[in-house]
């Protein structure tokens, strides 16, 4: 049975879905289930142009490692999908609201992700968030 674009997309929206509780609920194994092997996760405002945070699912599992040790609490809440002509394509609105270890402060940002989808899995997310907003929670008081 050929899935409509419309299933599709219902598809990978519950694909993000379900790796925002993994990451929430703190579960790599989990967050790693969603990711295709090939991964590329870029974040323009932390990065020099065309260099990824991670490329890769052993980078990306390093990256929730360090997610993990860098935040005491993890909570991301997904505010909205905004459907794509593409059915591959995942664009969500994020708010963040995570304790940094080692400052006790809240870091609460607000992103917006551009999530490429492939047979299942999560090939590419783009992340556009505010810089200023992390520096701040991980300086020392």
């Amino acid at each position: 049975m050929t899935l409509t674009d419309a299933d599709l997309r219902e598809e990978n929206f519950a694909l993000y879905r379900r790796m925002t509780e993994a990451l929430n609920a703190r579960d790599i194994e989990g967050c790693c289930a969603c990711i295709a092997e090939d991964i590329v996760f870029e974040a323009p405002a932390y990065r020099e142009p065309g260099v990824p945070v991670a490329a890769g699912a052993a980078a990306m599992r390093d990256m929730y490692r360090g997610l993990m040790e860098s935040f005491k609490t993890i909570d991301y809440t997904i505010e909205r999908f905004i459907p794509a002509l593409d059915p591959d394509l995942v664009i969500v609105e994020v708010a963040g609201n995570n304790l940094v270890a080692a400052t006790g402060k809240y870091y609460r940002n607000r992103y917006l992700f551009l999530v490429g989808c492939r047979q299942g899995k999560i090939a590419h997310i783009l992340e556009y968030s505010n810089p200023q907003i992390f520096r701040e929670a991980h300086a020392a008081a």
